[in-house]
Order: C-alpha cells, then sequence, then structure tokens
C-alpha cells in the first residue's frame, strides 16, 4: 500500500481529519487510500513557532495539540493511520486566497504558497496503535501488516 511520510503534528492532524490537505512542493498523479506514516523528527514546534504567532497556536490547541509536552506524546517513526487521496491540486493565488479566507483552520496546517500542491484527502482513520515503521522521502510502499 502506498505510503506518505509526514511530519509531527501534522501527521496526526491528517490522520485524524483535522487537516485535510497536505502540501507539497511536487505533484502526485496517485489517488486512492495512502499510510500516513509519523517521520522520526522532532522539535519543539510550539516554543519556536506557536509562541509567535497566536492564530496558529490557537489553531492547534483547538486541534488537541496545544504544548510541547503534547508534541513530544505523539508517535513517531510509525504507521498511524491512513486517509484516501483524493486530488492533488496546483496552489495558485487564487488558490491560496480562498483557502485563507474560506477555511483559515485548514490554512495554517499547511503551506499553501503559489507553486505548490494540495494532495486532498477524505475519509481519515487514525489508528488505535502506531505501527512502528521507518520512513522514506516521497511516495513509498508499505509492505508490512496492518491492524
Amino acid at each position: 500500500m502506498k505510503a506518505l511520510t509526514v511530519i509531527q503534528p501534522w501527521a496526526t492532524l491528517l490522520a485524524s481529519g483535522k487537516k485535510r490537505c497536505e502540501t507539497r512542493s511536487w505533484k502526485t498523479n496517485y489517488r486512492g487510500e495512502i499510510l500516513i506514516h509519523a517521520g522520526g523528527m522532532k522539535h519543539n514546534y510550539f516554543s519556536d513557532v506557536c509562541q509567535h504567532d497566536r492564530i496558529r497556536a490557537s489553531r492547534f490547541r483547538d486541534a488537541g495539540i496545544g504544548s510541547d509536552e503534547d508534541m513530544r506524546a505523539l508517535p513517531f517513526k510509525a504507521i498511524i493511520g491512513k486517509a484516501k487521496l483524493v486530488n492533488c491540486v496546483l496552489i495558485d493565488r487564487l488558490t491560496e486566497e480562498l483557502i485563507l479566507e474560506q477555511h483559515p483552520e485548514e490554512f495554517v496546517f499547511g503551506n499553501f504558497a503559489p507553486g505548490r500542491y494540495a494532495w486532498v484527502m477524505e475519509d481519515a482513520v487514525l489508528f488505535d496503535r502506531p505501527i512502528p515503521a521507518s520512513g522514506k522521502q516521497g511516495l513509498w510502499n508499505w509492505e508490512g501488516e496492518l491492524q
């Protein structure tokens, strides 16, 4: 099954359905079920970013991730869920403005700069138990067992 490695906390937000678009610098033609892998990179996101951006910090708190302690409690280096990849949209200036105006909660969870791509996900499922796995760059194939 196809898998995508995503940095925390965005991996959990995506797998829980609180984030619907994963923004990337590259497009994909793949459509269908995709596993969401939480990468191993750990950083103090709230100390580094959210303390300077009250709106962003508020959106993350609303999603249940409101501190560096919450970040450290998230699973890392594991497949944590799945979703259905239904579209891949090239972001232009109009799309960026539309997302900002109509979906501000989504806007703070991605980089919607023109020239990037929004991978649109539906039917997200956060697994009860993370499945330990090494991730890879790009879209990759998971050959192991699922729950």
